[in-house]
């Protein structure tokens, strides 16, 4: 075909492009869709800020404070390459893995990758502003938090997931999950007065909660992880294939979806207990990770992650590629330790699942540069 018959990407039927954009799952990647040209931006509404509105008000059977659902972004920020007309070479791009939380419109603050801390304090070569017309961000996963106004984190609660966690969901559709630190599990619908708990008759406690392909699924602390709607029926178990640990040692299990599977981490942690037989948590011990395979619907025990790293963080947990990426370190997990106290500084392991080593990281775990 000619260069001049050729279709321009501005020239494609409006039904087209609202299709496409539509499928934009993000608030990041619909803003910047409509900000190609004017085709595009007639294709689409803007992205509501309300829709859902964050941060949102919700009831609380844990406090006689107002309490709020927040959410902040893990993503991938590559910085612009700047021309340079003097002859001096160009600083090449940078890839960051940070986590962004939007304080206000147009207003981001930084948070450390595996806790809440906000970063008062930035490397050197980290840009000032990010223009997210010059800015590639690319989102990795989305976290939420249930917070009293003032960004402090209600106690309690273990992990939050939001279904469907879409640009375009309203908060009519709006569905919140939640799992508490003993093990219940609570479900809440935008207009709600009250939480609703699963009445386990089989009394499961639950380690963690996350949305895969659509579907919200939590995992006990037996290794179970069943698919669940908002009425808390189940509508698939998988059997669990994870063992149990043995004198001294205790489990915690979480969820990672990972180029498409669905992947359970079995975190083992050295536990003693004191003169009142009350249990203390040590060192990380080992993990094992488990893949399911939909075709017979049972778990594969998984010896390599190939080129992938797993992070860990208190309130979410997701997958990047090394290949693609770069800056860390493959078929390894990232998480951190359990600290005595909420003050002191977040710290953060490398596991290696080839040989079983654990190596602290030798830089403040706040950002991560993945590559220059």
């Amino acid at each position: 075909m000619d260069r001049a018959e050729r279709c321009r990407w501005s020239d494609l039927p409006p039904e087209i492009l609202s299709m496409i954009g539509k499928r934009l799952h993000t608030r990041m990647d619909a803003l910047r869709f409509r900000s190609v040209c004017s085709s595009f931006r007639s294709s689409i509404p803007p992205p509501r800020r309300d829709a859902p509105r964050f941060p949102l008000r919700i009831p609380c059977s844990w406090s006689d404070h107002s309490v709020f659902l927040h959410d902040s972004t893990v993503c991938i920020l590559e910085t612009p390459e700047k021309a340079s007309g003097s002859g001096v070479p160009s600083p090449p791009r940078s890839r960051w893995l940070v986590k962004l939380q939007e304080w206000s419109l147009g207003d981001v603050q930084l948070l450390s990758l595996f806790s809440q801390r906000r970063i008062t304090y930035l490397p050197r070569n980290f840009p000032k502003v990010i223009d997210s017309l010059e800015f590639r961000i690319v989102e990795i996963c989305r976290e939420f938090r249930i917070e009293y106004g003032t960004s402090v984190i209600v106690p309690g609660i273990r992990k939050v997931v939001v279904s469907p966690d879409c640009v375009w969901t309203g908060l009519d559709e709006l569905e919140v999950y939640s799992v508490e630190n003993e093990g219940r599990l609570g479900y809440w619908k935008y207009g709600d007065e009250n939480w609703t708990y699963l009445d386990d008759q089989n009394g499961c406690s639950y380690d963690d909660i996350i949305v895969y392909e659509g579907k919200v699924c939590v995992v006990d602390q037996s290794g179970m992880v069943s698919l669940i709607d908002s009425s808390f029926r189940t509508l698939q178990k998988f059997s669990p294939p994870i063992h149990i640990g043995g004198i001294g040692h205790s489990n915690c299990k979480y969820l990672v979806v990972s180029g498409g599977d669905l992947y359970v981490v079995d975190r083992e942690i050295d536990v003693y207990m004191d003169e009142f037989l009350v249990p203390h948590f040590k060192e990380t011990f080992s993990f094992r990770v488990y893949r399911l395979d939909r075709r017979c619907g049972k778990w594969v025990d998984v010896g390599s992650l190939g080129d992938m790293a797993f992070f860990l963080g208190k309130h979410c947990s997701y997958a990047i590629s090394v290949h693609e990426l770069g800056g860390c370190n493959a078929n390894c997990i990232y998480f951190m330790e359990n600290t005595a106290s909420p003050y002191s500084r977040d710290k953060v392991n490398v596991f290696s699942l080839e040989d079983g080593s654990t190596e602290p990281l030798d830089f403040p775990p706040l950002l991560l540069l993945l590559s220059t």
